[in-house]
């Protein structure tokens, strides 16, 4: 592991010139909301948090850290169930909350492009002001993300109705 800690750190101002300095977290205070799910069953370590903004910016930090042969976890709204957005090993966490753009929704299609750190609130309710229903819901709607509902494929409350999310996705 003192490889990947050392390595990280080398890395640090690569990271930074790529997402911005407010954007690499490796302060532990900073990284503690990380590092735990929701419910507080799971906790682990992660040695840097990176918050890209656009899909270039993944783009390039997945490949900083490919090369480097860092660990990734990537996470939405972390609101799992199973830990599983969690680090574990003093990974690099990699944030998708700030992919968050949404597009027009396009009646005709009854479509919208949507980032993976929408949360599912926000796309519904923007779904709504178009006359439309997203029709996948569940309780942790303000902080559940699009990214982390396709990934694990959530269903919710509607999902006999609609289906499941990947059945969302075209």
């Amino acid at each position: 592991m003192a490889t990947v800690r050392s390595s990280l750190k080398q890395l640090l101002p690569d990271l930074v010139e790529v997402v911005g300095p407010d954007h690499v977290l490796s302060d532990p205070d900073l990284k503690a909301p990380y590092e735990s799910d929701w419910t507080g069953r799971w906790h682990g370590n992660a040695n840097v948090v990176i918050r890209p903004g656009t899909t270039s910016q993944v783009s390039a930090v997945m490949g900083i850290l490919s090369n480097a042969r860092v660990a990734v976890v990537p996470q939405g709204g972390n609101t799992g169930l199973v830990g599983g957005g969690v680090p574990r090993g003093g990974e690099a966490v990699i944030s998708l909350r700030r992919l968050d753009h949404l597009g027009p929704v396009d009646k005709a299609s009854a479509q919208v492009n949507a980032g993976a750190g929408v949360t599912l609130a926000r796309l519904q309710a923007h779904a709504r002001a178009a006359g439309l229903l997203f029709g996948v819901d569940l309780a942790a709607r303000d902080s559940a993300t699009i990214g982390g509902m396709v990934a694990t494929n959530a269903g919710g409350i509607h999902v006999l109705r609609y289906g499941m999310m990947r059945a969302q996705v075209g």
